[in-house]
């Protein structure tokens, strides 16, 4: 499925990190992957970068997945969606390179101006740092990241995608999947009980006929509503059902506008601790 996968590295703890999630995804029918690096104008690799290099594309081949090395100079958002097109990647897997206070997750501008741009699936993790022994450190996080998917439905083209992908990943090892819907406290009056119920049976139906439909194709489902604001819901129910993975599927034009003047796939993007996959599709 994700048979090429670009993995765009500029050697800090939270792309070496990273790194070490790949290796959990071998079993996603990954063929190769292409380690990129983004130097100044004039430079490349150090020679502490290269060996950096040679080890992991030692531990890709351990497992059996082909390792290349893609070194280029210039703009990393630029270089990183020349380089994508170019090898013809089916995901680009990167960390959040964000730099903010102990136990903040944030997503630098090399992962939202990629976000913007592309339309390739993005796999994002952010790693937490942590205060040791009065050092910062940035924490593991890369344990089954496909045990259990969070799926935000809409009912807009996005849900039709995303109702494509999951049983094509859960072939490959995903383990469980949570359809979950928000419904609006702007759209949804609650203190309508008779209308907010005629609402709500909809919806319900709905997703239960997403799930069952999924359930057919041998995949593990639930559903889950909420009431209220989008992101936040999202967010919450993440850390309530425990995900450790969000698929966001989203339409490229409005994520653009959204991560340039906020919206509800920015905040997530930005907020959530879970790691993300970011899945364009079209109106």
């Amino acid at each position: 499925m994700f048979e090429r996968i670009l993995f765009p590295l500029d050697f800090s703890e939270q792309s070496l990190r990273m790194f070490d999630c790949l290796l959990e995804l071998e079993h996603l029918g990954t063929k190769e992957v292409i380690l990129c690096h983004v130097a100044p104008a004039g430079q490349g690799l150090t020679p502490e970068q290269q060996t950096i290099m040679d080890d992991l594309e030692k531990n890709l081949g351990e497992v059996g997945i082909k390792a290349s090395e893609a070194v280029e100079q210039g703009s990393p958002v630029e270089k990183v969606l020349d380089v994508a097109t170019r090898e013809k990647v089916s995901l680009i897997a990167m960390a959040s390179s964000g730099k903010g206070r102990a136990r903040e997750f944030l997503v630098g501008s090399t992962s939202f101006g990629v976000l913007r741009s592309t339309a390739i699936p993005v796999l994002i993790n952010k790693f937490e740092v942590v205060e040791r022994g009065g050092r910062t450190v940035v924490a593991p996080a890369c344990k089954s990241i496909f045990r259990k998917a969070l799926v935000p439905i809409d009912f807009s083209s996005c849900t039709a995608t995303c109702m494509e992908l999951i049983p094509q990943l859960s072939r490959l090892g995903l383990g469980e999947s949570v359809l979950f819907h928000v419904l609006e406290s702007s759209k949804a009056n609650i203190d309508d009980e008779s209308k907010f119920r005629v609402i709500m049976d909809d919806v319900t139906a709905k997703l239960d006929a997403l799930r069952l439909d999924l359930v057919h194709q041998g995949c593990k489902v639930s559903t889950h509503v909420h009431f209220g604001t989008v992101s936040y819901n999202i967010l919450e129910a993440s850390r309530e059902l425990e995900a450790t993975l969000i698929i966001l599927g989203a339409h490229r034009k409005s994520l653009l506008r959204e991560i340039t003047l906020g919206g509800n796939s920015e905040t997530v993007v930005r907020r959530s601790q879970a790691p993300l996959l970011i899945v364009p599709c079209e109106r």
